[in-house]
């Protein structure tokens, strides 16, 4: 039996930060915000593709080719560009998961940045991301999407179709105060 994909699979990512695990989750953008970046996403999913980056570098390439693109096309930094359009509206899409006092929270992507959660890489990196997953679940066929996006579990990216309160719903119940349930080393002689 073929596996089949909804178009409304969901991606899941996680960094590490001295603060602890953050979980990036994000769902794909609408038709109507394709077809407005239509050009624009299919002439960066075609770069990526001919250039032979789709697996072995596009997650990390694909938000430097967007903009390249969108500047060459003159639709990068405009009112309804790009830059302000689709970028925003990835961002939107976005959510990370934080371990705090009381346990797991969800909060908009655009926070986190806002409070500097993320250090200057990983916003790259979480950018990085989400253009290629944006660019990959637009432009292919929902028949080749299972094997891009298993070959984004090369790049630590898991698929779900939870969303982002489900998916936070779903880790282990654990604060970082609490004790995860290994227990303390019994007094031995061996030293360790």
């Amino acid at each position: 039996m073929a596996l089949r994909i909804d178009r409304k699979l969901n991606i899941v990512f996680e960094l590490e930060s001295p603060d602890g695990r953050i979980f990036v989750h994000a769902s794909p953008i609408s038709r109507e915000i394709f077809e407005t970046y239509f050009m624009v996403i299919s002439k960066t999913f075609s770069r990526l593709y001919a250039e032979g980056m789709i697996l072995t570098v596009g997650p990390r390439m694909a938000g430097l080719l967007l903009k390249k693109t969108a500047i060459e096309m003159g639709v990068w930094d405009t009112p309804d560009g790009v830059q302000k359009g689709l970028i925003n509206e990835i961002h939107r899409l976005a959510n990370v998961t934080v371990l705090g006092n009381d346990g797991w929270r969800v909060m908009p992507l655009h926070d986190a940045i806002r409070r500097e959660m993320l250090s200057e890489g990983d916003v790259t990196e979480v950018n990085d991301t989400l253009i290629f997953f944006t660019c990959v679940s637009c432009m292919v066929t929902r028949n080749q999407l299972p094997g891009i996006l298993v070959g984004m579990q090369l790049w630590g990216t898991l698929t779900t179709s939870l969303n982002c309160t489900e998916y936070a719903a779903s880790l282990p119940m654990s604060t970082p105060d609490e004790n995860s349930g290994a227990k303390k080393p019994a007094d031995s002689s061996i030293p360790y």
